[in-house]
C-alpha cells in the first residue's frame, strides 16, 4: 500500500484567520468602521482633488481683488472669510445628507448593525472621519494657501496664532452644519429634510438678522460674515485682523454641536431597522 502524503496547512483557516477585536460597550466595532470611513476620504485622491478645488476657488477670487485692486490685507481676509464661511458649508451639507440616510435606505446600516457593532460607534464613525476630511480639505489647506497669497500680495504677514484662531472659527462653522446634518440624518429617513433644513437655516439667517440685528451676537452667521457697521465684526475676520468681535456665536456653535451629536446618538439608538 502506498503511503499517502498529508498536505501541511501553513495558513490559518476558519475563525482563526480573523483578527479578534477587543472593543467593548459603545466602542464595539468603532475601529473597523473608522478605517472604512477614512478609506472613503483618504483611500483615493478624493481628498486631494477637493482640497485643490477649494483652494483654487478661494484664491482665484482673491487674486482678482488683492492684485488688481490693491486691496488692503484686512479687507482681503474679510473677503476670504465671507467665501470660506459660506460656500464650503453648502458642500458639507451635501456630503452629510447621504451619510446616515443613504445607508438606512440601502439597508447597509441594518446589515452592519446585525454584526457586533454598537450603534453609538456607527454614528461616531460618521462624525469623526467626515469632520477631519472636511476640515482638512475645505478649511486648513485652502486657508494656508490663502494666507501665503494674501501676505505676498499685501506685504503684511499676520501672526500664525491669529491665522490658527481664524481658521479654527471657520472650522467651527463647518462643524456646526456637519453635526446639524448628521442629527437630521438620524431623525429623518429621507434626504430632502436633511438637506433642506440646514440650507434654509444657512441662508435664512441673514433675513433673521436684518429683522433682529441683536442676534448677530449669537447666530453662527457671525462666525464668518459680518453684517457691516454698526453690527459687530464677525469672529473669524475679527481674529485675523485684530478687531473687536463678540464671542457669542462661538459659544452658541459649540453648545449646538454638542447637542446635535447627543441627539444623533440618542435618536439613532431608537431607530428600528
Amino acid at each position: 500500500m502506498s503511503q499517502q502524503t498529508v498536505p501541511h496547512i501553513t495558513q490559518p483557516v476558519g475563525n482563526s484567520a480573523f483578527q479578534l477585536v477587543q472593543e467593548k460597550g459603545w466602542q464595539r466595532g468603532l475601529g473597523n468602521l473608522h478605517r472604512s470611513e477614512f478609506r472613503r476620504w483618504f483611500g483615493t485622491n478624493m481628498w486631494l482633488w477637493m482640497a485643490v478645488i477649494w483652494t483654487a476657488i478661494f484664491n482665484f477670487i482673491l487674486a482678482g481683488m488683492v492684485w488688481r485692486g490693491q486691496m488692503p490685507y484686512d479687507e482681503a481676509y474679510t473677503l476670504y472669510c465671507v467665501f470660506g464661511g459660506l460656500f464650503p458649508q453648502i458642500a458639507t451639507i451635501i456630503i452629510m445628507q447621504d451619510v446616515l440616510v443613504g445607508e438606512k435606505e440601502t439597508g447597509t446600516a441594518a446589515w452592519i448593525l446585525s454584526k457586533p457593532v454598537d450603534r453609538k460607534a456607527f454614528v461616531i464613525s460618521k462624525f469623526i472621519p467626515n469632520s477631519i476630511g472636511v476640515l482638512l480639505t475645505m478649511v486648513l489647506i485652502p486657508g494656508l494657501v490663502a494666507y501665503i497669497h494674501i501676505s505676498v500680495a499685501t506685504g503684511v504677514w499676520i501672526s500664525p496664532l491669529r491665522l490658527l484662531g481664524g481658521l479654527s472659527v471657520l472650522g467651527l462653522n463647518q462643524l456646526f452644519y456637519l453635526t446639524l446634518s448628521l442629527m437630521l440624518g438620524a431623525v429623518f429617513n429621507n434626504r430632502a429634510a436633511v438637506i433642506a433644513i440646514p440650507m434654509a437655516f444657512a441662508f435664512g439667517q441673514q433675513y433673521i438678522l436684518s429683522a433682529a440685528p441683536f442676534l448677530a451676537n449669537v447666530l453662527p452667521w457671525s462666525l464668518a460674515i459680518s453684517l457691516g457697521d454698526p453690527a459687530p465684526q464677525a469672529v473669524a475676520p475679527g481674529i485675523l485682523v485684530a478687531t473687536p468681535f463678540s464671542p457669542g456665536p462661538v459659544w452658541f456653535a459649540l453648545v449646538c454641536i454638542v447637542i446635535f451629536v447627543a441627539v444623533a446618538l440618542w435618536r439613532f439608538e431608537k431607530t428600528e431597522f
